[in-house]
């Protein structure tokens, strides 16, 4: 299992990512045997980042989601994509000691 994964989407839209070390290139990796699985390279972007703590659940993603969003309004930064969240650590991990992400793509990085 790599670190983090990351989840994006909701309901029958839900997507899970594994992040796999640069050197490896998408063609050089092993075919997947489900057709569900894709492999695909993420392109480089500028992102805003919030970081949080605790489990997954209804209440910290969108506390999390929020506050990030009102920093970039603040900051006068406008999203492009829909969120991503990032876990870092495993299921055993006592809830309250999780690390997690929450990232929104902007166009600060465009110029």
């Amino acid at each position: 299992m790599t670190t983090p994964v990351l989840m994006s989407g909701s309901g029958s839209n839900a997507t899970m990512a594994f992040v796999l070390p640069a050197k490896l290139l998408a063609g050089d990796l092993p075919k997947p045997t489900d057709g569900a699985v894709t492999v695909r390279e993420w392109p480089a972007g500028c992102f805003a980042v919030l970081r949080f703590w605790g489990g997954r659940n209804p209440k910290t993603e969108p506390a999390a989601l929020r506050q990030l969003k009102d920093w970039m309004t603040a900051a006068g930064l406008h999203e492009l994509t829909p969120p991503v969240f990032a876990y870092f650590d495993p299921p055993w991990t006592p809830s309250f000691l999780r690390r997690n992400d929450v990232m929104l793509q902007t166009e600060a990085g465009k110029r």
